[in-house]
């Protein structure tokens, strides 16, 4: 299926794990979501940057409301009012999201969700002995990113004791350093932490750079989770989609989460009828 020129890959989550943990060439996996796709709308960069992909997996439950939405056949008497007929069939994609999700899946393909995926490959790692790297946000001025990024290497141990793992501040000053050290690493995957489009720039930059580099991934705040900086949502609100939900009322700057989900579900939908 493509949503604004972006073709999302028809995967099944076990063939896919298999095949990128052969390292038989390098993968880019990324995993967009409504914000992320309703970004490249607007911006070719960013769009190009997700064309660089091997793969592009779904992550999101808005893009199975825009999955039906573009699936649905408009019939003939109702061509000129096709967004209105969309609109009116809302209720509908809703319903099945909530009470048919396997049904979806079964027809579209299975949801990956990047926390999910970087937990098994943390698990996969440890237990292969792969050595991975991590490269986190460079932000002297926040105060609580530096204090977290302090103790992150010693939280993770904690959790995953046998993983072989670097862990890198990313900061673009030092970037030449920076892909030395990856390159003469024995890392197989990397994992990005930099946020919207900043992930996907140094991605293009490293692997082209680090030949070692098998797999690479944007993980969001994933590790936030697995190390306790961040509470994870209860896992009912994680199996209905609701994650984002539950960080309404759990985000410190309620704010701006309030408008990053007004644009990936009104927005986001908004374009998708109407494209």
């Amino acid at each position: 299926m493509k949503i604004f020129d972006i073709t999302l890959d028809k995967l099944k989550y076990i063939d896919f794990f298999k095949n990128i943990t052969r390292f038989e060439r390098q993968n880019i996996v990324f995993t967009p979501n409504p914000e992320i796709l309703l970004q490249t709308n607007t911006d070719l960069g960013f769009k190009q940057l997700l064309w660089k992909a091997q793969y592009l997996t779904p992550d999101g439950i808005g893009l199975y409301i825009a999955f039906q939405i573009l699936d649905t056949q408009i019939p003939i008497r109702f061509i000129k009012f096709k967004s209105l007929y969309r609109i009116a069939l809302l209720p509908l994609y809703f319903f099945n999201l909530f009470f048919k999700k396997k049904n979806l899946y079964h027809k579209y393909w299975e949801r990956i969700c990047w926390s999910d995926l970087t937990k098994d490959l943390l698990f996969y790692s440890e237990a292969q002995k792969v050595s991975i790297t991590i490269i986190d946000l460079y932000n002297p001025t926040d105060s609580n990113k530096v204090a977290s990024q302090a103790i992150f290497s010693e939280k993770l141990t904690a959790k995953f004791p046998e993983l072989q793992f670097d862990y890198i501040i990313y900061n673009p000053e030092k970037k030449t350093e920076i892909l030395e050290q990856i390159k003469s690493s024995d890392s197989k995957i990397l994992f990005s932490t930099l946020g919207m489009k900043k992930q996907e720039q140094s991605v293009v930059d490293i692997m082209e750079y680090c030949p070692n580099i098998k797999l690479w991934l944007w993980i969001g705040s994933s590790f936030d989770y697995f190390i306790g900086f961040q509470k994870r949502a209860p896992k009912i609100f994680c199996s209905l989609g609701l994650e984002w939900f539950y960080r309404i009322f759990t985000w410190p700057k309620k704010i701006k989460r309030l408008k990053r989900i007004y644009n990936a579900i009104f927005v986001f939908l908004y374009k998708v009828i109407t494209q």
